[in-house]
C-alpha cells in the first residue's frame, strides 16, 4: 500500500457532511485511514497512486456520477480488484441493480449501512467481501 500509514486506506466519495462524520467515527475506532472526496475529479489517478483497500460511494451523490466512476474503475486492470461498496435509499431497487451491473461489489440501503457500518468495514476489510446482507 502506498503511503506511510500502516492502516488500511479507504477512499469515500460522498457529498453528505452528516454521513461523512458517521463514517469517520466508525473508522476511527477501527484504526482505518480515510480520505474523503466530494467528486471524482482526479479519482482514477488517486486510486492508481494510493491503491486503497476499499472504495465507498454514495450512490445518490449529486456531485459526481457514481455509476460511471464504478464502471471506469472496474474496467481498469490495475484497479478492478479494489472492492467497492455503495449505499442508497432502500426504495431505489433499480439503482441498486444498476450499481451491481456497473461493478459495485456490495450495495446496501443507507439505513443498514449506517447501522452496521463498523461491522461491515471490519468484515469487508478482513475477509475481502464476505459481508452477508
Amino acid at each position: 500500500m502506498a503511503g506511510t500509514n500502516q492502516y488500511p486506506k479507504i477512499i469515500v466519495v460522498l457529498d453528505d457532511l452528516f454521513f461523512s462524520s458517521k463514517i469517520k467515527e466508525a473508522a476511527k475506532s477501527l484504526d482505518l485511514n480515510l480520505e474523503f472526496t466530494k467528486n471524482t475529479n482526479g479519482l482514477i489517478q488517486k486510486l492508481k497512486s494510493e491503491k486503497p483497500s476499499l472504495i465507498i460511494f454514495d450512490l445518490n451523490s449529486k456531485a459526481c456520477n457514481p455509476l460511471e466512476s464504478i464502471k471506469e474503475i472496474k474496467s481498469l486492470p490495475d484497479l478492478n480488484n479494489i472492492p467497492i461498496l455503495g449505499y442508497l435509499s432502500h426504495i431505489q431497487t433499480d439503482l441498486k441493480d444498476e450499481a451491481v451491473k456497473a461493478g459495485c461489489d456490495l450495495v446496501l440501503p443507507r439505513s443498514k449501512f449506517s447501522k452496521d457500518l463498523k461491522e461491515i468495514l471490519t468484515k469487508y476489510l478482513t475477509q475481502k467481501g464476505q459481508y452477508s446482507t
